[in-house]
């Protein structure tokens, strides 16, 4: 573990933008619907968002006995503005039978910061689950679905259907959620070497993925929309899918332009915003925010004391003391520090230290790829916004105070990705003091008006974090406004 900087020291607070995008350009990869492939062959592909190359994929399916294996391997490599190229690689891995009932399948994502492992194993009528980030282990068991499908099992119910039009529904596991989600393909056929094209919609998506596959029902080219940019996967040869590239920023689409400029006085204070877009994404009441449906979209107020939150079920304060797999109270380390830094009485003087010591743990300098569980950012001190937060949040609940993580959009006014005055996606702690939940930030500073929360997370499971970030490329900003109150009132 990093040293702890001595008493006096600082960092000055640099913008985090969490790992929204990076999860939501590999979403392909979160279902057990890997492409199909003919067994005995290997297939290569290329990965492109917005018409640039940023990595490859290489499937491969054999027989081995009576069983049928296949495995895919996502390799993607990403860049922000002045720093060295990120890579990071998804690997996926089936095993059924020759009839195509489903046996096993497993996840590994490594990257500079983050290695995770999910292995599922079918145990009569239940699917064994088991994540692993090397240091923690968590276990759990799934009712199995008679309809449960994966990759060489949906490529022979495609074949033994009949008709120019063809429509399969069925259950696929969610490597994000760790839960099944209905899928349904759609079908027609076309002219020419693409001879099937397929809509593919899962879970309540709702912009359905494209498969164009060959007389084989073997997906050769896939396409899909990620926060308004199109993610294409295309067969290509092993000379072209591995040739080499310099790798783009895709970031700034993140960004969301501010309506005005706004000067620390006014942040200090309270602002009203109109948000507008996305009518799914609905603003939390808190203490710090006040939400108010109108004009098609939402009015929210922020400032210290704006909301009106109701006060917590002990069932809510208590799920938010647990220890999770990705918020690791638990973790000897963390409960250690938290035993060390939160030594005060007070709950506002003991986060005051623990998001000091966090701010100062972490490196400065973020890093976007992968997504890293409280004790792997802990051991590495590798992150950004994300890994503050969990880091953050497991000491706070190490240390026996309630917290959770606010996911939503924080305002920039020093450059960020050579962007300012923006709003970034941003994770921060929110934590019960016994009268309101209050928000501390170990990544940029102390909490203003120009935080907006857009949704709660009391386990800290990347769905919810993908599941915001899906929708924020409809959301605007359409205005900002200072409110001046009066007595306490605006």
């Amino acid at each position: 573990m990093r040293e702890t900087p001595h008493c006096g020291e600082s960092r000055k607070p640099r913008p985090m933008r969490p790992h929204y995008f990076f999860q939501k350009l590999l979403s392909i990869m979160l279902f057990a619907c890997a492409s199909s492939l003919s067994a005995g062959l290997e297939r290569w592909q290329t990965v492109e968002l917005g018409g640039e190359k940023i990595g490859y994929r290489q499937l491969v399916r054999e027989i081995v006995d009576d069983r049928v294996l296949t495995r895919e391997e996502l390799v993607i490599t990403l860049q922000q503005p002045g720093e060295a190229s990120r890579t990071s690689t998804i690997i996926l891995e089936f095993e059924e039978t020759r009839d195509g009932q489903p046996l096993s399948l497993s996840k590994k994502v490594s990257s500079q910061s983050a290695n995770q492992t999910i292995e599922a194993r079918v145990e009569g009528g239940e699917l064994r689950v088991e994540r692993s980030d090397g240091r923690q282990v968590d276990v759990s068991r799934l009712v199995l679905p008679d309809d449960f499908l994966m990759p060489y099992g949906i490529q022979l119910a495609l074949r033994n259907a009949a008709g120019d039009a063809r429509e399969l529904q069925f259950s696929a596991f969610n490597f994000s959620t760790l839960a099944f989600e209905t899928v349904r393909l759609k079908g027609q056929r076309q002219s020419g070497e693409l001879a099937w094209h397929f809509t593919y919609q899962q879970g309540r998506t709702v912009q359905p993925s494209h498969w164009f596959t060959n007389e084989g029902f073997e997906v050769l080219r896939e396409e899909s929309v990620t926060g308004g940019e199109t993610l294409v996967l295309y067969d290509c040869d092993k000379a072209c899918a591995l040739a080499p590239f310099s790798p783009t920023t895709h970031v700034y689409r993140q960004l969301i332009r501010a309506p005005v400029r706004m000067p620390e006085a006014a942040l200090r204070g309270r602002v009203r915003y109109q948000l507008s877009g996305d009518s799914t994404l609905v603003p939390p009441e808190t203490a710090e925010q006040a939400v108010v449906s109108r004009n098609g979209g939402w009015q929210v107020d922020i400032c210290t004391d704006c909301g009106a939150e109701d006060a917590p079920e002990a069932s809510v304060l208590e799920a938010a003391r647990q220890s999770t797999y990705w918020i690791a109270a638990d973790d000897p380390e963390i409960q250690r520090l938290a035993s060390e830094f939160g030594a005060e009485e007070e709950s506002l003087d003991v986060m005051a230290r623990l998001t000091r010591f966090v701010s100062l743990h972490m490196n400065a300098q973020p890093d976007y790829a992968g997504f890293a569980t409280a004790s792997e950012a802990l051991a590495s001190g590798q992150g950004d916004c994300t890994e503050h937060a969990l880091l953050l949040a497991a000491l706070a609940r190490a240390a026996g105070l309630p917290a959770r993580i606010a996911i939503g959009l924080a305002y920039n006014t020093e450059r960020f990705l050579g962007r300012k005055y923006v709003f970034v996606p941003h994770a921060w702690v929110q934590v019960w003091d016994g009268s309101a939940w209050r928000s501390f930030d170990s990544g940029l500073g102390e909490f203003h008006a120009g935080y907006i929360a857009l949704a709660l997370s009391y386990s800290g499971e990347v769905a919810h974090f993908t599941r915001v970030n899906a929708r924020l490329h409809a959301l605007q900003i359409q205005s900002a406004a200072r409110v001046q109150t009066q007595g306490g009132k605006p």
